[in-house]
């Protein structure tokens, strides 16, 4: 299995080949991780922002007309699923329960984030989603949100009926919906971005 990593905002991520910001060690922090056996996610394997989600999303909130065009599209495929680092959404959504920074406003996003693929709706829009979200240590009081990512891969009903896991297909069904590559790419941009300068 692929080594994970952090990204900029504490949204987990396997690793691909992006380099890693380094911090200072916190030696109390470090037991705190081994004793939860979360010794695997290392705060020190924090990476930088992801590039080419950069300069794509510059590009569209840019009103460059390249954006509208196929190639822009294609791009932007591309690089969701370089940038996911697995083949499986399952996995990458199972995978963030076991970020440290997973808070109530990360579980929301995600489960906005399903609803859109779902249902091509969100109850706040992602740009506001691009403003509201920091890294910050989850705290007890944060699990009071569920994270519904077994909801919505059905997995409580028989194996027919599930959802698939590929991210092709969760990628296919999120742009698919009215807005869907837009909001595919903010949404890239929140997971795998940079939070210096948000807009």
């Amino acid at each position: 299995m692929k080594p994970v990593v952090i990204y900029p905002r504490g949204f987990l991520g396997y690793d691909i080949g992006l380099p890693v910001q380094r911090s200072s060690t916190d030696v109390t922090k470090l037991m705190s991780m081994m004793r939860y056996n979360k010794a695997s996610i290392s705060r020190d394997r924090t990476v930088i922002s992801n590039s080419d989600i950069e300069k794509l999303h510059d590009q569209l909130t840019q009103g460059d007309r390249s954006s509208r065009s196929f190639e822009f599209r294609e791009k932007v495929l591309k690089a969701a699923m370089i940038a996911f680092g697995t083949n499986s959404f399952y996995d990458w959504c199972m995978l963030q329960k076991d970020s440290p920074y997973l808070t109530d406003m990360h579980r929301r996003f995600l489960n906005d984030t399903f609803m859109f693929i779902y249902k091509g709706e969100r109850t706040m829009n992602v740009r506001v989603w691009n403003q509201v979200i920091a890294v910050r240590e989850a705290q007890t009081e944060d699990n009071r949100v569920d994270y519904l990512y077994r909801e919505f891969f059905k997995m409580d009903e028989s194996a027919l009926f599930r959802r698939p896991f590929t991210m092709t297909n969760a990628i296919s069904s999120w742009t698919s919906q009215p807005g869907g590559i837009e909001d595919l790419l903010s949404t890239l941009r929140i997971l795998f971005g940079d939070t210096k300068h948000l807009h």
